[in-house]
């Protein structure tokens, strides 16, 4: 267990192959998170998931809540189990193009089973028939058999530039060794996890704080609605400072581990193969040798001009040539959603101060229930194209 942050980036930015994902990343296939033909699809996504797509996206993606939310107003809503179904919705184009809605909605199925079974995944054989296990398989295959089918119909266009993600797999051909299934299902099953576990624990920390919803308020009033969904990551600095907190305090992809598979020396110990290395990005992100106050929920730490941690000490995303590929449009997925939610919306969610439950494979608020009533007078959609002026405040509150 490495819990020093140049430990754990000596882990992620391992370029030697002396670690693999541990058996419960992995498939049948093998590894497919570290290999030439993952990297390689990786590079050939930029267009998809670089840090100007991921900008240029905000506004679709924003309609996309903004659909998704109008559908649920005044009802109750399990939080979890929402976000879950939408953060596939606001990226599925992205992922699979006229396919991405009907595999993402297969993917959180199969999200849906992998959680549930988690808790014992790494106790009990996996050929044990226990009901769980058999919801994994079963949804996984079906998983599998939509990217089978969705592979086959839509062909890559001839401007790579023009590919969504799995047109890009596919035009792998051979180099992937009939590995496109696990590897697209990797991406979709990404694509909804953290996200979402993330967006649900913002819900939960704004209805346990109002006065932070107001000032979030007050920068969407300042900048304009329509401004911040045109650059996410960049016009609203209280909101992303907001869920850079949410990202640091509730942490939910928190227990993360590798098998070596070569030998290696981290930290002056020498790992041997068939050994596993474990580290908590939660701990590391509660370490009061790397933050100032890391038990106080506090989003101010990121608009100070000291930095707020010390090096390597914040790690939401991974790291190294594995982090998160979506790493930046993850970041539009939060700002998009936290604003469109305060701008068109109040959270009423009286059970948000309850403990949240033991943590599962993805730390999440389990079991939330919210309800979003219409504001009085709600932004104007991102279609509308209305853009207000000035700046978000930098203050503290």
């Amino acid at each position: 267990m490495f819990q020093h942050p140049d430990h754990i980036h000596e882990i992620f930015a391992d370029a030697h192959g002396a670690f693999a994902p541990d058996a419960g990343e992995t498939t049948e296939e093998g590894d497919i998170t570290g290999g030439q033909a993952w990297m390689s699809a990786r590079a050939h996504s930029t267009h998809l998931f670089g840090a100007s797509a991921a900008r240029a996206s905000g506004e679709s993606v924003a309609a996309a809540f903004q659909a998704h939310f109008a559908r649920h107003a005044g009802s109750e809503i399990d939080v979890v189990g929402t976000f879950f179904d939408l953060c596939g919705s606001t990226v599925g184009d992205l992922c699979a193009g006229p396919y991405g809605e009907r595999l993402e909605r297969a993917a959180a199925d199969h999200l849906r089973a992998l959680l549930a079974g988690a808790a014992t995944s790494g106790l009990l054989p996996s050929w044990l028939p226990l009901p769980r296990a058999r919801r994994v398989r079963a949804t996984g295959a079906r998983l599998a058999e939509l990217i089978e089918d969705a592979a086959a119909r839509d062909a890559p266009p001839d401007d790579p530039a023009a590919r969504n993600f799995l047109q890009v797999l596919t035009a792998g051909g051979d180099e992937l060794g009939g590995r496109l299934p696990a590897m697209m299902r990797t991406l979709l099953v990404a694509s909804l996890a953290s996200p979402a576990a993330a967006l649900a624990w913002a819900v939960r920390e704004l209805a346990l704080r109002p006065a932070e919803a107001e000032a979030l308020r007050e920068e969407i009033a300042s900048v304009g609605y329509a401004g911040i969904v045109r650059d996410p990551l960049g016009a609203a600095p209280r909101s992303l400072a907001f869920l850079k907190e949410v990202l640091r305090f509730h942490s939910p992809a928190w227990l993360l581990q590798r098998d070596v598979v070569r030998p290696v020396t981290v930290g002056g110990v020498r790992l041997e193969p068939g050994e596993r290395v474990a580290f908590s990005l939660y701990l590391l992100h509660h370490d009061d040798r790397w933050w100032s106050e890391p038990g106080r929920f506090r989003p101010g730490r990121w608009l100070a001009d000291t930095p707020a941690h010390a090096p390597r000490a914040y790690r939401p995303f991974g790291g190294g040539p594995r982090i998160c590929a979506g790493a930046q449009l993850g970041m539009v997925q939060l700002v998009c959603g936290v604003t469109t939610l305060l701008a068109h919306y109040d959270i009423d969610a009286p059970g948000a101060a309850a403990p949240p439950g033991k943590p599962e494979a993805v730390r999440a608020p389990y079991g939330l229930r919210a309800t979003l009533r219409p504001r009085p007078s709600p932004a104007p959609s991102p279609a509308d194209g209305a853009a207000g002026s000035g700046s978000g405040s930098g203050s503290e509150r």
